[in-house]
């Protein structure tokens, strides 16, 4: 049977090598869908290292949990950023569309001039679902942050009864204040992201 000592390693890979796809896809290389594909593989990796979080002795349970927290907060960063750039993208393509229909002369300007309005109907509901998908995320680092805040404190709790020294602590405080910078960088990312989407829809 597969272990969490064995799992965490390959899925943590696997977050690699979906942000080095993801980051090509961008650049206009690679197949977004093939990031699709790969971050479903990662989310039943990540429902597999759970239901192992059982079988481990119960004084390490707290340490995996974090560890695998953090990997799913990560692995909702990579899903949120895909979808962005996929509204992106679509809403890119259809300004265009908008764009070339107003240099072209034809019989049926009316039609083209209703269906403009369509089109633009369709980019306003993107942007406004893109804001959604944006709160969501956000709500979500709110609750992974909360998640991770009390994993620590109980972990700090283990930490004073085994009584290990006191650099060890510290060090694992230092490491939850690196956290909620994070958090907060990915965070005021998210709404400059946004805030960019809206001022180019507009």
């Amino acid at each position: 049977m597969t272990s969490l000592a064995e799992l965490l390693p390959r899925a943590g890979k696997l977050k690699y090598e979906i942000r080095v796809a993801l980051n090509g896809v961008e650049a206009g290389r690679g197949d977004a869908s093939d990031c699709e594909m790969q971050l479903g593989e990662l989310r039943r990796q990540l429902q597999t290292l759970t239901s192992l979080l059982n079988s481990e002795r119960p004084d390490k349970r707290p340490l995996w949990r974090m560890k695998i927290d953090e990997l799913r907060h990560e692995a909702d960063f990579l899903a949120a950023d895909l979808r962005r750039f996929q509204q992106a993208r679509q809403t890119a393509m259809h300004r265009e569309q908008l764009f070339h229909r107003r240099y072209v002369a034809s019989s049926t300007a009316i039609d083209d001039l209703m269906a403009e309005g369509d089109s633009l109907k369709r980019s306003s509901a993107q942007v406004d679902e893109l804001m959604e998908d944006g709160r969501a995320a956000m709500a979500s680092l709110g609750e992974q942050r909360e998640r991770l805040k009390a994993t620590h404190r109980n972990v700090l709790s283990m930490i004073n009864t085994l009584g290990l020294s006191n650099s060890v602590m510290r060090m694992i405080q230092s490491r939850q204040k690196n956290d909620r910078y994070i958090v907060f960088g990915g965070m005021a990312l998210c709404l400059l992201i946004l805030f960019a989407c809206i001022y180019f829809a507009s």
